[in-house]
């Protein structure tokens, strides 16, 4: 018996089971595109969160340090350096000599008590001379100074002279250096060899000299309208004064200012000044000792 041999063809599938494969073999692909796109979505979420909060850190960062910068600014310091007396220093003593004996030195002090005027260098007391004592923990004040005297020339055929009078007496103060300056002498006493003790009315008061020029002072208040305060303006207790006089009128501020009492006016060169020498008491006039 003869067979007829069955081709050699592959063996095949069924179809189903081929579209079966062929969807399994694709749905692992569409899973892991997904999975990919979520990670990147996620990465970029975090990313932006990431840079606003680094950009409000910043923010905030310069903000902080603007207003640090800007309180500082406004914040006044506390000490302020000023020129402060180490030791009492009576009045007359030069800037020479306070710098040279260590009376001075620059030191911080509470810059509520700070004044304008007071001295922030050493350099301040160049050629100035205190017009009043100082206490030890003063700071110095340019108001206290003046020119020293080796700067003052005393006019060509006069000589300086000085005269110390009450605080009231002396002008309370108002009197500045450079300033004319008639002399007044209240006669309370006579000499008894003197001629004219019967006649001469006591006390009474002459004008001395007139139209003095006045080198210097030993101090100077300010005025109170400009420096009010609840203690009142400051009248010196005394007042010495450097005027400038011929020989002659040198003489007679010696005696009327060690025998009686010498009072100074400021004056604007009136036209009719009072006669000179001319004692005046109550009612009488005569003529001077």
């Amino acid at each position: 018996m003869y067979v007829t041999p069955f081709p050699s063809y592959p063996p095949t599938e069924p179809r189903a089971r081929t579209a079966f494969r062929l969807v399994t073999c694709c749905v692992p692909v569409e899973k892991g595109e997904r999975s990919v796109k979520r990670q990147t979505l996620i990465l970029v979420i975090i990313g932006v969160i990431l840079f606003v909060a680094g950009s409000a850190i910043a923010y905030a960062s310069v903000q902080g340090a603007s207003k640090h910068a800007s309180g500082t600014n406004v914040v006044a310091p506390v000490s302020t350096s000023a020129v402060v007396a180490k030791a009492d220093i009576p009045a007359g003593t030069t800037g020479q000599a306070m710098i040279s004996s260590g009376l001075v030195a620059i030191e911080l002090i509470p810059t509520k008590s700070y004044q304008a005027t007071d001295l922030g260098s050493l350099t301040g007391l160049n050629n100035e001379v205190l017009t009043q004592a100082v206490t030890k923990g003063h700071a110095l004040s340019a108001t206290e100074l003046t020119a020293s005297t080796s700067s003052i020339s005393v006019p060509t055929g006069l000589d300086a002279v000085t005269v110390t009078i009450s605080g009231t007496n002396g002008l309370a103060g108002y009197l500045q250096p450079g300033a004319r300056v008639d002399v007044y002498a209240n006669i309370t006493k006579v000499s008894t060899a003197s001629s004219v003790t019967s006649t001469l009315p006591l006390p009474c008061t002459e004008l001395a000299m007139s139209n003095i020029q006045v080198l210097d002072v030993q101090s100077t208040v300010p005025s109170f309208s400009g420096h009010r305060s609840s203690a009142g303006r400051t009248i010196p207790a005394s007042e010495t004064l450097l005027l400038a006089v011929n020989p002659g009128n040198a003489r007679n501020i010696e005696f009327l200012s060690q025998n009686e009492t010498v009072s100074v006016v400021q004056t604007q060169q009136d036209a009719n000044p009072p006669p000179l020498q001319q004692c005046i008491g109550t009612d009488q006039t005569t003529a001077a000792p």
